[in-house]
């Protein structure tokens, strides 16, 4: 398991201008779209024989902990922020076809409920909200197709509004999951795919709930068999676009993609590029021999995915103020090895080790850059961060 600390000068207090060496800029200026992170509780000593995660002399198992020319600190044990997944459910009428049938099934060659490509994923999602493993998160269903939301009988709608409301709004597992497991279960696949629709909407609705849970890490999971096609003018390249105005437009808000095996070779390809534009590479897709299964895998592995603490809030003490210049991150691998830290100041010179600010202010947060992140990722990894040292910055 990956565990993780923060060191907190006790050379200085963060108020105050005292200089530790480092590098020469300060790393204070950086904008950004802001972002989640890390919440921090108090630990052990980091130069004593604290009951914190240190080791006594302010490391962690076989690192050094962080040094800048005699600042010594305080560990802090983090935790994980609290992990929003809002899901948007495809409801389209090609649900209702088996894995090899395409079109709507259920009105020009329909086959029994149980073949239909929905009653799997329905299965999957159900092992999913019950796991254990998935106790503490929160879940929120949306659903799209050719009818406004919790409707089926209203006309087709084509605006981001219709698409915006939750069926079932973000609650935490496991008290949310028999409320989204009905809904799931009620839902009948009745209309088209308005990808560009639903993943606008799935961002209005992420992004006020956010506003309402400042501390929360909210991601979105669209739930899909299809490309884009059929109603509101959808087509891939809109579905891009909105993928991408949410992710990279300011809010940044990670779009995770699941495809449902259909007959359609271009599924892949478009799925890969709306989570690409999401921000989470590519898509998520299932295997057609057992559907149910790599549904489940998959919605695994995009929670083990969204959990990773990439985005770090820096402490602040009572009544004082975050010197942004002296802030360093301390990273001890899988192996137990240090890995060498250092500030840039654009996400495009982003490298093994590298992090940045997000956010403007005394909103920032550190934010590991990708190369970074997968480190502190693996089964073993531990992360410190270190205020009150000149920032290091390559």
């Amino acid at each position: 398991m990956l565990r993780y600390a923060v060191l907190i000068s006790s050379a200085v207090a963060l108020v105050s201008a005292v200089a530790c060496g480092g590098g020469e800029k300060d790393g204070s200026n950086q904008g950004g779209s802001g972002g989640e992170g890390t919440n921090l509780l108090p630990g052990g000593s980091g130069d004593g024989d604290g009951d914190g995660d240190g080791d006594g002399d302010g490391g962690i198992d076989g690192c050094a902990p962080f040094e800048a020319e005699g600042c010594s600190g305080i560990t802090y044990e983090g935790e994980n922020v609290p992990l929003d997944i809002y899901v948007m459910f495809d409801l389209s009428c090609s649900m209702s076809c088996t894995v090899d049938q395409s079109g709507c099934c259920k009105d020009t060659n329909p086959a029994p409920v149980n073949e239909w490509r929905i009653t799997p994923v329905r299965e999957a999602m159900r092992h999913f909200l019950e796991d254990p493993a998935s106790a503490g998160i929160g879940v929120g269903l949306g659903m799209f197709g050719d009818h406004n939301v919790g409707n089926p009988n209203d006309p087709m709608v084509c605006s981001v509004e219709a698409h915006a409301d939750a069926e079932v709004p973000i609650g935490v597992l496991p008290g949310s999951a028999p409320d989204l497991i009905a809904a799931l279960e009620a839902a009948e696949p009745q209309g088209g795919t308005p990808t560009h629709l639903a993943v606008d909407g799935a961002c209005v609705y992420a992004n006020a709930w956010r506003e309402q849970n400042p501390s929360h890490k909210v991601v979105i999971l669209l739930v899909t068999d299809g490309i884009p096609e059929h109603s509101c003018n959808a087509n891939i390249t809109s579905a891009v676009r909105a993928a991408r105005e949410c992710y990279d437009g300011g809010a940044g808000r990670e779009i995770y993609v699941l495809g449902v095996e259909a007959n359609n070779n271009n599924s892949l390809a478009q799925l890969n590029e709306i989570a690409d534009a999401g921000g989470t590479r590519q898509a998520y897709l299932t295997d057609a021999n057992d559907v149910a299964g790599s549904v489940l895998a998959a919605l695994n592995a995009i929670r083990a995915d969204a959990s990773i603490p990439c985005t770090l809030n820096v402490p602040k003490p009572d009544g004082g103020t975050v010197d942004y210049g002296k802030v360093n991150v301390g990273i001890c691998d899988a192996a137990e090895q240090t890995v060498p830290t250092f500030f840039v100041d654009d996400p495009a010179k982003c490298e093994r080790g590298a992090w940045y600010y997000e956010g403007t202010g005394d909103n920032r947060v550190v934010q590991l850059c990708d190369q970074t992140c997968g480190v502190v990722g693996v089964s073993g990894a531990s992360l410190t961060l270190s205020v009150g040292c000149n920032t290091v910055v390559r």
